[in-house]
């Protein structure tokens, strides 16, 4: 392993424990393209599994946590259109 991809490494790592500096709206842009990026892919369960992390790692997102039953269920059942919509009405 060289120097420099162990102060890539290290970089990565640090910056993962960073408290965020996008707005609630650039950090819900960034989750959506990310998890509609997964679901083109046909990765749904990742896609819903992608946009949950996200929105629960964001302090400003305030949300039950029961809201995300219905993309669970969606992806449970192979229901492409409900995944979508249940990633596109994060606003």
């Amino acid at each position: 392993m060289t120097a420099k991809s162990v102060r890539n490494r290290l970089v990565i790592r640090i910056t993962r424990h960073l408290p965020s500096m996008l707005t609630r709206e650039e950090h819900l842009k960034r989750s959506k393209k990310a998890a509609l990026a997964l679901l083109s892919a046909g990765r749904m369960r990742e896609a819903v599994s992608s946009m949950m992390t996200d929105i629960v790692k964001s302090p400003s997102s305030a949300l039950p946590h029961e809201i995300h039953a219905f993309g669970i269920c969606a992806a449970g059942a192979g229901d492409t259109k409900a995944v979508r919509e249940y990633i596109e009405g994060f606003i």
